[in-house]
């Protein structure tokens, strides 16, 4: 199992009377930009270059970023934009295909994923997930704080 990756691109189609005056302007001075965001299945040597061929798991537009992130990116700590980073390791993380219940290696030992670790936003009830699981040991023990990465390590079998 690989790591979705992050596909940040330059929107196009940007009409600046559909957005507030501040927002406009910073839009049209280059302040900030607007981008498309998609998670898709790793590329591989085939597709690489190829955006028609991806497979994409998730996409959302409209979001503002510094200029420069455009790019595809392999984890959400790479993106430089610290709020564009914020929302889309939210995105990145859903798309992991890790839930509840599954065990995971971490660290030599079994645990068991108990779910996202997110922190609270806004109105948000449930949060945004941080890139973290919280995961308990599956012998018993406290929860833990994993990186989400390690929870592609899924333990396929008990002994």
């Amino acid at each position: 199992m690989s790591l979705p990756e992050i596909w940040i691109q330059l929107r196009s189609d940007v009409d600046l009377k559909e957005y507030e005056a501040e927002d406009a302007t910073a839009i049209r001075t280059g302040e900030i930009v607007v981008y498309d965001i998609a998670i898709i299945e790793p590329r591989t040597d085939e597709n690489w270059d190829s955006p028609e061929e991806w497979t994409f798991l998730d996409s959302c537009g409209n979001y503002f970023g510094i200029p420069g992130q455009d790019n595809v990116y392999s984890h959400p700590r790479q993106i430089t934009d610290e709020i564009l980073r914020f929302y889309i390791t939210d995105m990145w993380m859903h798309n992991l295909g890790i839930r509840p219940g599954d065990l995971i290696h971490h660290k030599g030992q079994v645990q068991a994923v108990l779910g996202l670790e997110c922190e609270p936003y806004e109105m948000d009830i449930v949060g945004y997930a941080t890139g973290h699981l919280v995961c308990r040991p599956a012998g018993g023990g406290a929860p833990i704080r994993v990186p989400a990465e390690d929870g592609l390590r899924q333990v396929l079998e008990l002994a």
